[in-house]
């Protein structure tokens, strides 16, 4: 059974996992549009993404909390989806 996966993130200057636990999901991850600037999105391992404010990334069956994310404190991404598993 799916289930729904709706997260807010709030995002400071250091990394920070979508996800502490595991959670492998189909989603949706978009910076909030009221962002001022660029967020970074990494896997951990150096690849390193920039998401400017108001774009989505559309991700299928990802784990979660293998995915980073950082900016300045304040900003916001949000996870709209459904788990995998």
């Amino acid at each position: 059974m799916r289930n729904i996966v709706l997260l807010k993130i709030d995002l400071d200057t250091s990394d920070k996992p979508l996800s502490t636990a595991k959670v492998v999901a189909t989603f949706t991850l978009t910076a909030a549009s009221t962002n001022t600037q660029a967020a970074t999105l990494s896997d951990g391992k150096g690849n390193e993404v920039l998401i400017p404010p108001g774009v989505q990334h559309w991700f299928e069956r990802v784990n979660l909390a293998d995915l980073l994310v950082r900016s300045k404190a304040g900003e916001v991404m949000f996870v709209v989806g459904h788990s995998a598993e």
